[in-house]
């Protein structure tokens, strides 16, 4: 936020061009710091814009043209993947890289974990979690937030919800940071290996275990059956792989943006307070503004027709959500985080078929993380002194913020 971005668009007097992007990189060093003016520029584009970067791909920016994509799997296929760049010899990520219909029995397999209700019954366990988190930082006024909250959070949640032990948090932690890291490089170093010998590993071993009466996850996908057949060790592995991955980045981003509007927007913390009934519908928009996952790929399965270029099979094309979800023509006052914004029919849990199935348990979170933060600090501000840090890569927002505290009398 305080730096130059490291890619930009020459401003041109004509408005920018497809060919214009050849060169943009979603792995670029600081490539989310003032991304909203990128995001603008790929939305103004005449058809789709193109990059050669990562193995080639075309961007969809515009909302109404990425929500058809997202709407139209049988065109734009996830089976061959939804990173770039491509990771060439993998392994899959169920049901995240699978295509409907099977895609549905898989994520069958895990959906009453993540139902309303279901996940209503694990508030008080995550509030628990919560001040625990905040209880390490009491008496301090100088934090980093994500390192000292929220990153842990969901990291200590998810751990929860798949019944995995809560003293590996840590090392799993850093393995999925160094995981991101290979997929940015393209360079394997043993982090995607040893995550999934862990899983490998605490599956074989919670096996024998995984009873009915054993209401874990885990258990659940121990036991799964698809198509009518149990899963294999692979297709277990990819499950809980996958979770891990997704579970601990978009939730922090998220909350982290949540504390960064509210440290320089003193008025609207206030009003929070004032009315707590506001505070889901903030974090939804919160949700829409920072757009966690920022960029998925896609691959097209036959020739079409799309958002004013003709696709072919094969082309891989990459879903911006950042810039559809601050498309105006779709969002007014869209660069701006809205307590009351109705409706908000943003794209930042996904949509349809591969709509996030932890979208209630990151709301949760959010929402008594915000609850708690209210009851315990009379305020709360950027730290003049230190710098913000954004990531780059498929998951793109705040991974550093510098805070100051200012405790209830205090």
């Amino acid at each position: 936020m305080r730096n130059a971005n490291s890619w930009s668009v020459t401003e041109m007097a004509g408005g920018p061009t497809p060919s214009d992007f050849r060169s943009f990189d979603v792995h670029a060093k600081d490539v989310r710091v003032d991304a909203e003016k990128i995001w603008a520029q790929l939305r103004e584009c005449p058809g789709l814009a193109r990059s050669e970067a990562l193995g080639g791909f075309y961007l969809i920016s515009r909302y109404a043209d990425l929500k058809q994509a997202l709407l139209d799997h049988a065109v734009f296929s996830s089976a061959q993947g939804i990173v770039v760049p491509d990771q060439g010899v993998r392994s899959m990520h169920i049901p995240a890289e699978v295509d409907p219909p099977a895609q549905r029995a898989y994520r069958a397999i895990m959906a009453r974990h993540f139902t309303p209700d279901r996940v209503a019954k694990m508030a008080p366990h995550i509030r628990e979690i919560v001040t625990a988190l905040l209880n390490r930082i009491a008496g301090k006024t100088h934090v980093d937030f994500v390192d000292a909250f929220a990153r842990p959070l969901p990291v200590h949640v998810s751990l929860t919800l798949l019944g995995l032990p809560d003293s590996d948090a840590d090392r799993l932690d850093a393995l999925v940071v160094a995981l991101h890291e290979e997929v940015a490089s393209g360079v394997r170093k043993g982090a995607a290996d040893q995550l999934t010998a862990y899983v490998r590993d605490t599956l074989q071993a919670r096996a024998p275990d995984a009873s009915l009466d054993d209401d874990t996850l885990v258990s659940d996908i121990i036991r799964g059956i698809a198509d009518g057949r149990p899963l294999t060790l692979d297709e277990q592995v990819s499950m809980v792989r996958l979770i891990l991955v997704g579970g601990f980045d978009s939730t922090a981003i998220a909350l982290a943006t949540a504390v960064w509007w509210l440290a320089q927007r003193p008025q609207d913390l206030e009003r929070l307070r004032a009315d707590p009934s506001l505070i889901d519908a903030f974090n939804e928009d919160v949700v829409r503004f920072s757009s966690p996952a920022t960029y998925l790929r896609r691959t097209v399965s036959r020739d079409v027709a799309f958002g004013g270029e003709q696709l072919n099979a094969g082309d891989r094309v990459v879903l911006a959500f950042g810039a559809a979800n601050r498309d105006p023509a779709e969002f007014q006052c869209s660069e701006q985080v809205l307590l009351d914004r109705k409706p908000n029919n943003h794209l930042g849990f996904g949509f349809g078929a591969h709509r996030c199935i932890g979208s209630w348990v990151a709301k949760a979170e959010m929402r008594i993380a915000i609850e708690e933060l209210l009851a315990r600090y009379a305020g709360l501000s950027l730290d003049p002194d230190k710098n913000i840090a954004m990531s780059s890569g498929l998951n793109q927002g705040i991974v550093r913020l510098p805070i100051v505290l200012k405790p209830k009398g205090g």
